[in-house]
Protein backbone atom coordinates (compact mmCIF):
# COMPACT_ATOMS: atom_id res chain seq x y z
CA UNK A 1 0.00 0.00 0.00
CA UNK A 2 1.59 3.23 -1.05
CA UNK A 3 1.95 6.05 1.93
CA UNK A 4 -0.92 8.68 2.18
CA UNK A 5 -0.98 11.64 0.38
CA UNK A 6 -0.84 14.56 2.22
CA UNK A 7 -3.28 17.26 1.85
CA UNK A 8 -2.92 20.24 -1.19
CA UNK A 9 -2.52 23.07 1.29
CA UNK A 10 0.00 20.99 3.36
CA UNK A 11 2.53 20.43 0.19
CA UNK A 12 5.05 22.63 -0.75
CA UNK A 13 4.36 25.15 -3.01
CA UNK A 14 6.40 23.65 -6.33
CA UNK A 15 5.65 24.13 -10.32
CA UNK A 16 3.53 20.68 -9.86
CA UNK A 17 1.42 22.52 -6.62
CA UNK A 18 1.34 26.05 -6.92
CA UNK A 19 -0.73 26.09 -4.11
CA UNK A 20 0.84 28.48 -1.47
CA UNK A 21 1.16 27.45 2.51
CA UNK A 22 -1.70 28.53 4.17
CA UNK A 23 -1.14 32.24 5.69
CA UNK A 24 -0.39 32.49 9.85
CA UNK A 25 -2.40 34.79 11.62
CA UNK A 26 -0.65 37.17 14.06
CA UNK A 27 -2.89 39.19 16.46
CA UNK A 28 -1.21 42.39 17.77
CA UNK A 29 -3.05 43.90 21.24
CA UNK A 30 -2.59 46.48 23.76
CA UNK A 31 -0.55 45.08 25.86
CA UNK A 32 3.23 46.33 25.96
CA UNK A 33 5.48 44.63 23.47
CA UNK A 34 4.44 45.29 19.89
CA UNK A 35 8.25 44.85 18.86
CA UNK A 36 7.82 41.40 19.65
CA UNK A 37 4.65 41.43 17.19
CA UNK A 38 6.21 43.36 14.60
CA UNK A 39 10.14 41.28 15.17
CA UNK A 40 7.73 38.13 14.62
CA UNK A 41 5.77 39.51 11.43
CA UNK A 42 9.41 40.08 10.11
CA UNK A 43 10.93 36.96 10.58
CA UNK A 44 7.87 35.02 8.91
CA UNK A 45 7.98 37.44 5.68
CA UNK A 46 11.47 36.86 5.44
CA UNK A 47 11.00 33.72 5.21
CA UNK A 48 8.36 33.46 2.49
CA UNK A 49 5.58 33.03 4.86
CA UNK A 50 2.62 34.57 4.31
CA UNK A 51 0.93 36.96 7.19
CA UNK A 52 -2.59 37.72 8.29
CA UNK A 53 -2.28 40.58 10.30
CA UNK A 54 -4.87 41.77 13.01
CA UNK A 55 -4.29 45.17 14.97
CA UNK A 56 -6.62 46.26 17.99
CA UNK A 57 -7.41 49.61 18.00
CA UNK A 58 -6.62 49.99 21.73
CA UNK A 59 -2.96 49.12 20.54
CA UNK A 60 -2.23 51.80 17.91
CA UNK A 61 -0.99 54.14 20.73
CA UNK A 62 0.83 51.69 22.23
CA UNK A 63 2.63 50.99 19.30
CA UNK A 64 3.50 54.40 18.67
CA UNK A 65 4.92 55.13 21.82
CA UNK A 66 7.23 51.94 21.39
CA UNK A 67 8.20 52.20 18.10
CA UNK A 68 6.83 55.36 16.95
CA UNK A 69 5.32 53.90 13.85
CA UNK A 70 1.64 55.43 12.88
CA UNK A 71 -0.76 52.69 11.91
CA UNK A 72 -3.75 55.23 11.20
CA UNK A 73 -5.12 55.85 7.18
CA UNK A 74 -4.91 53.41 4.38
CA UNK A 75 -1.71 51.09 3.01
CA UNK A 76 -1.01 49.85 6.59
CA UNK A 77 1.04 46.51 4.92
CA UNK A 78 3.50 49.31 3.59
CA UNK A 79 3.60 51.15 6.64
CA UNK A 80 4.75 47.69 8.27
CA UNK A 81 7.15 47.02 5.34
CA UNK A 82 8.65 50.40 5.61
CA UNK A 83 9.15 50.46 9.54
CA UNK A 84 10.63 46.83 9.21
CA UNK A 85 12.99 47.95 5.97
CA UNK A 86 11.34 45.26 4.14
CA UNK A 87 10.61 45.78 0.26
CA UNK A 88 7.64 46.57 -1.04
CA UNK A 89 7.58 43.03 -2.95
CA UNK A 90 6.62 41.72 0.41
CA UNK A 91 3.45 43.23 0.57
CA UNK A 92 1.46 40.12 -1.61
CA UNK A 93 2.48 38.42 1.40
CA UNK A 94 1.24 40.59 3.95
CA UNK A 95 -3.16 41.37 4.88
CA UNK A 96 -3.17 44.22 7.64
CA UNK A 97 -7.41 43.93 8.79
CA UNK A 98 -8.64 45.91 11.44
CA UNK A 99 -10.05 44.84 14.60
CA UNK A 100 -13.87 45.06 14.25
CA UNK A 101 -13.73 43.26 10.33
CA UNK A 102 -15.46 40.13 11.79
CA UNK A 103 -16.01 39.61 8.18
CA UNK A 104 -12.90 39.51 7.12
CA UNK A 105 -11.31 35.65 5.90
CA UNK A 106 -9.34 34.44 9.83
CA UNK A 107 -13.06 34.62 11.21
CA UNK A 108 -14.51 31.36 9.21
CA UNK A 109 -13.22 28.49 10.38
CA UNK A 110 -13.53 27.37 6.20
CA UNK A 111 -10.29 30.06 5.57
CA UNK A 112 -7.07 27.88 5.83
CA UNK A 113 -4.59 28.97 8.24
CA UNK A 114 -1.34 27.18 9.82
CA UNK A 115 -2.53 29.05 13.12
CA UNK A 116 -2.52 32.36 14.63
CA UNK A 117 -0.44 34.33 17.37
CA UNK A 118 -1.12 36.50 19.92
CA UNK A 119 1.66 38.62 20.29
CA UNK A 120 1.58 40.35 22.93
CA UNK A 121 -1.24 39.31 24.30
CA UNK A 122 -3.34 41.66 26.56
CA UNK A 123 -4.98 40.56 29.70
CA UNK A 124 -8.83 41.93 28.05
CA UNK A 125 -7.88 39.63 25.00
CA UNK A 126 -7.12 37.00 27.07
CA UNK A 127 -10.14 36.63 28.79
CA UNK A 128 -12.59 37.35 25.85
CA UNK A 129 -10.47 34.39 24.09
CA UNK A 130 -10.38 31.87 27.13
CA UNK A 131 -14.49 32.81 27.69
CA UNK A 132 -15.46 32.40 24.15
CA UNK A 133 -16.25 35.95 24.06
CA UNK A 134 -15.79 36.88 20.29
CA UNK A 135 -16.66 40.61 19.84
CA UNK A 136 -13.52 41.53 17.74
CA UNK A 137 -11.50 39.48 14.68
CA UNK A 138 -8.62 38.88 16.87
CA UNK A 139 -10.55 37.07 19.51
CA UNK A 140 -12.96 35.37 16.84
CA UNK A 141 -9.71 34.10 15.04
CA UNK A 142 -8.54 32.89 18.14
CA UNK A 143 -11.95 30.69 18.59
CA UNK A 144 -11.29 29.84 15.11
CA UNK A 145 -7.61 28.37 15.33
CA UNK A 146 -8.91 26.65 18.55
CA UNK A 147 -12.29 25.35 17.65
CA UNK A 148 -10.44 23.57 14.34
CA UNK A 149 -7.79 22.61 16.09
CA UNK A 150 -4.88 24.26 14.65
CA UNK A 151 -1.97 25.97 16.61
CA UNK A 152 -2.85 28.68 18.72
CA UNK A 153 -0.02 30.19 20.49
CA UNK A 154 -0.77 32.97 23.37
CA UNK A 155 2.17 35.37 24.48
CA UNK A 156 1.10 36.74 27.40
CA UNK A 157 2.67 40.50 28.58
CA UNK A 158 1.61 41.39 32.20
CA UNK A 159 3.38 41.30 35.55
CA UNK A 160 2.54 40.10 38.06
CA UNK A 161 -0.25 37.44 36.85
CA UNK A 162 -3.52 37.88 39.39
CA UNK A 163 -6.05 34.55 39.84
CA UNK A 164 -7.74 35.87 37.10
CA UNK A 165 -5.28 36.22 34.37
CA UNK A 166 -3.88 32.72 35.94
CA UNK A 167 -7.39 31.22 35.50
CA UNK A 168 -7.85 32.28 31.69
CA UNK A 169 -4.48 31.07 30.77
CA UNK A 170 -4.72 27.58 32.48
CA UNK A 171 -8.23 27.54 30.93
CA UNK A 172 -6.75 28.22 27.46
CA UNK A 173 -3.85 25.33 27.94
CA UNK A 174 -6.30 22.86 28.70
CA UNK A 175 -7.82 23.85 25.15
CA UNK A 176 -4.80 22.81 23.67
CA UNK A 177 -2.94 26.75 23.32
CA UNK A 178 0.25 27.12 24.05
CA UNK A 179 1.54 29.80 26.65
CA UNK A 180 4.43 31.30 25.38
CA UNK A 181 5.35 34.32 27.96
CA UNK A 182 8.47 36.41 26.69
CA UNK A 183 10.49 34.79 29.79
CA UNK A 184 14.03 35.89 30.30
CA UNK A 185 17.17 34.00 29.26
CA UNK A 186 20.66 33.77 30.31
CA UNK A 187 22.04 30.66 29.91
CA UNK A 188 24.08 31.79 26.63
CA UNK A 189 25.93 34.37 25.18
CA UNK A 190 23.42 35.55 22.84
CA UNK A 191 20.99 36.38 25.28
CA UNK A 192 22.82 39.04 26.71
CA UNK A 193 20.91 42.17 24.91
CA UNK A 194 17.59 43.36 24.34
CA UNK A 195 17.64 42.18 21.04
CA UNK A 196 19.08 38.46 22.29
CA UNK A 197 15.85 38.66 24.38
CA UNK A 198 13.69 39.47 22.11
CA UNK A 199 15.20 37.17 18.98
CA UNK A 200 14.93 34.40 21.59
CA UNK A 201 11.06 34.95 22.22
CA UNK A 202 10.58 35.10 17.97
CA UNK A 203 12.55 31.98 17.58
CA UNK A 204 10.39 29.88 20.28
CA UNK A 205 7.38 30.87 18.64
CA UNK A 206 8.92 30.03 14.97
CA UNK A 207 9.85 26.55 16.61
CA UNK A 208 6.17 25.94 17.23
CA UNK A 209 5.37 26.41 14.10
CA UNK A 210 8.12 23.89 12.21
CA UNK A 211 9.70 27.47 10.83
CA UNK A 212 13.95 26.89 10.76
CA UNK A 213 16.07 29.70 12.21
CA UNK A 214 19.12 31.17 13.58
CA UNK A 215 17.84 33.55 15.67
CA UNK A 216 20.12 32.41 18.57
CA UNK A 217 22.73 29.11 18.71
CA UNK A 218 20.56 26.11 20.25
CA UNK A 219 21.64 24.20 23.68
CA UNK A 220 24.09 21.87 22.52
CA UNK A 221 25.65 23.76 19.34
CA UNK A 222 27.84 25.44 22.01
CA UNK A 223 30.80 24.63 24.18
CA UNK A 224 29.79 25.17 27.34
CA UNK A 225 32.71 26.34 30.00
CA UNK A 226 34.49 24.20 31.89
CA UNK A 227 32.67 23.66 34.81
CA UNK A 228 29.39 24.37 33.82
CA UNK A 229 25.81 22.69 34.38
CA UNK A 230 24.61 20.25 32.13
CA UNK A 231 21.66 21.41 31.15
CA UNK A 232 19.98 24.88 31.52
CA UNK A 233 18.35 25.70 34.58
CA UNK A 234 20.35 22.72 36.90
CA UNK A 235 21.85 24.18 39.94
Amino acid sequence: MSPATPEPSTLEPSPANPRPKPPIVVGITGASGSILGFRLIEELLKLGQRVQLVITEKSYQVIFEETGLKMGGQNKALRVLDHLNLPESMVDLLDVFENNRLDAAPSSGTHMTQGMVVIPCSMGTLGRIANGITDTLVARAADVTLKEHRKLVVVPRESPFNQIHLRNLSMLAQCGAVILPPMLTFYLPDFGSIDGQINYTIGKVLDQFGLGHDLYTRWGQHIPPAGASSAPGQP
